[in-house]
């Protein structure tokens, strides 16, 4: 199943069931689930009062983050689901990133246009993030034209219709992968390729506060976390532009000075350092910003 398309889940939806069975404090069958989440005060007048939480249901077991027992019909949380205490939504981000990214969900991403698995958002989101953050924000009038030849001729369009466009403008921010304006418009907002809090939860993840790391070294590191990163796995599969171990390229840069100017990192450059990493700085458009060493400040919040 695509995964950005009608027959599956938001991932907002999928959160609610993750909470549920989180806190429950006894097993919780299907039907009492389905009960608890789409009450008939809550879905009246719909034609499908249930259809919101059975592609949930659906897409979280695809996604190997839930389980039915057959026998009781009971659901439990397996995977990467199961340390999630139901409070930390940057969490089940991780969780669900580490889902849709699954090697066996993008078996052969580059070699066909093959939509099962993960693997339509998974190239939806490597094209997106070869885009530059610093550039205006895409809305799909935008997107049907950048897209065009970004990615292996045999891949097939990185985003087939403006319907495709709706629901990977819910996923990509629930990823962490990108943001919406903070004054929205009408209708479906534009996106800009803002990886920021995935990157900050990667290396948050890897890494403990006063730990110094080679720069060139981190950036290679976030990359096999998230593959869909220019100079990634699934990127490079793609035949997207690869910027090269030593240049951070536009998305990785913007969260690493996002994570400098925040404080929870500090970019730092020794003038002896024999290997440097290129930032993309806006503030010297004309040169990019050398980096040695990189110091994690602080911890992630749990």
């Amino acid at each position: 199943m695509a995964l950005i398309n009608v027959e599956a889940s938001r991932p907002a939806p999928m959160w609610a069931v993750v909470r549920l069975l989180a806190h429950s404090r006894k097993p919780v069958t299907l039907d009492s689930a389905r009960a608890l989440l789409s009450p008939p005060t809550l879905t009246a007048g719909d034609k499908d009062p249930t259809a919101m939480f059975d592609k949930a249901i659906k897409t979280l077991r695809e996604l190997g983050l839930i389980r039915v027992q057959e026998t009781t019909g009971e659901l439990g949380l397996v995977g990467p689901a199961v340390p999630l205490d139901g409070n930390d939504w940057n969490a089940f981000a991780a969780a669900l990133r580490t889902a849709v990214l699954a090697p066996e969900r993008n078996v052969g991403l580059g070699d066909n246009e093959e939509q099962r698995g993960s693997r339509d958002l998974t190239r939806a989101l490597a094209w997106f993030l070869s885009l530059d953050p610093m550039d205006p924000p895409v809305a799909w009038e935008q997107a049907q034209k950048l897209r065009q030849d970004a990615l292996t001729a045999k891949a097939g369009p990185a985003i087939v219709n403006a319907e495709r466009w709706q629901p990977f403008g819910d996923w990509a921010p629930a990823l962490g992968l990108a943001a919406r304006p903070l004054i929205p418009g009408g209708g479906v907002s534009p996106l800009t390729p803002d990886c920021s809090p995935a990157v900050k939860y990667v290396m948050q993840s890897l890494w403990e506060p006063g730990q110094q790391i080679k720069a060139v070294e981190a950036v290679r590191s976030v990359r096999e976390h998230l593959p869909v990163l220019p100079g990634g796995e699934y990127s490079r599969s793609l035949e997207i532009d690869n910027p090269g171990d030593r240049v951070a390229g536009a998305a990785l840069s913007f969260a690493l000075l996002h994570g400098n100017d925040e404080g929870w990192l500090r970019l730092d450059l020794d003038s002896d350092a024999s290997l440097v990493l290129q930032v993309s700085d806006p503030e010297q458009p004309s040169s990019p910003r050398l980096v040695s060493d990189i110091t994690m400040l602080e911890a992630q919040r749990v």
